[in-house]
């Protein structure tokens, strides 16, 4: 596994399941759902091992004020937390770009887990820079 990706080994079964209520609230928050974000959701299964059928049935009972209210309790560790506002950056930047809807549920998101505004702000431009230097090197090395 992606190093960037070692933190999943270290979450138990409830925080995965809040990891994976939280994706849902981000790709449903804008109202659209795009193609890249329903991917972003297949690797997500995949690597949290979690099966297509219960990220439907997730997407299907989704309440995002009760993910918001609960996230606090659910994760409790400032790294898994830290984590958790980098994969909704990612999920945020991944279609055309960042809606304020996705904007205002990272940062109800992060006020529940303590996370400061500077801090979303550093972690959002270290994705964006990431992906910038994937995509470059995808044109660099004629992937596309």
């Amino acid at each position: 596994m992606n190093q960037e990706y070692e933190y999943i080994a270290n979450l138990n079964p409830d925080e995965k399941k809040a990891f994976l209520d939280c994706f849902c609230c981000m790709i449903c928050a804008d109202k659209q759902v795009s193609k890249e974000e329903i991917e972003f959701l297949k690797n997500i299964g995949k690597m949290y091992d979690i099966p297509e059928s219960d990220i439907v049935a997730v997407m299907k009972s989704l309440n995002k004020n009760e993910t918001v209210d609960n996230i606090g309790q659910k994760i409790t560790d400032r790294k898994k937390a830290l984590q958790l506002i980098k994969e909704l950056c990612y999920l945020a930047n991944s279609d055309s770009g960042l809606d304020d809807t996705e904007i205002d549920f990272i940062i109800d998101i992060a006020e529940k887990l303590n996370i400061e505004n500077e801090k979303i702000k550093q972690i959002n431009k270290w994705v964006l820079d990431k992906i910038v230097l994937l995509r470059t090197g995808d044109i660099i090395l004629e992937n596309e």
